[in-house]
């Protein structure tokens, strides 16, 4: 299935900002912890506030949304737990956790018994899993939810945005 790769992060900031949010990428939730997209409440934002950069760790800043964006690594539980860790850096109020079609399609390829299954059969397969490595193994300190890159492109979509054209893979000459 095609995928919107690194768009992914900009279509879910343009969500957020459509929403009324303020929406930030690749926000230092922590010295080793770097989160996807931030949603901030505007009245406290960096940008507002006058914050340069996306440091969390001195700026009175509210963060309401955190996302963590698994283009093709969702099939991993370590990445899962890592982006968890993330999450729980933030302190935002939701994290959001993307899993992008690449995870899937990888998934299918590396079971045998899901090769020949369909793509949605294939992405709730991979959707329990991930809630169980969350919520069995992480223990988030934040409620963490799981969204499909199909979910959020259905998201931007239904408020009116424009889905980017995936990129083409380009063939070596």
């Amino acid at each position: 299935m095609q995928t919107l790769g690194k768009q992914l992060v900009t279509l879910i900031a343009q969500i957020g900002e459509h929403l009324g949010f303020e929406s930030s990428c690749e926000v230092e939730a922590a010295d080793s912890a770097w989160v996807d997209v931030v949603w901030f409440d505007k009245r406290l934002s960096p940008k507002t506030l006058g914050f340069e950069r996306s440091s969390l760790r001195r700026a009175p800043v509210l963060p309401l949304v955190g996302f963590e964006v698994e283009i093709s690594t969702g099939n991993n539980p370590k990445h899962i737990k890592g982006s968890v860790s993330n999450l729980n850096n933030l302190s935002a109020l939701l994290g959001v956790l993307v899993v992008g079609n690449p995870s899937i399609d990888n998934l299918r390829l590396r079971t045998k018994m899901l090769r020949d299954e369909t793509f949605e059969k294939v992405e709730r397969t991979l959707m329990d899993r991930v809630y169980r490595w969350i919520y069995a193994e992480s223990q988030p300190t934040t409620r963490v939810v799981v969204m499909t890159e199909r979910e959020i492109s259905a998201w931007a979509q239904r408020i009116g945005l424009t889905i980017p054209t995936p990129p083409t893979e380009q063939m070596p000459a």
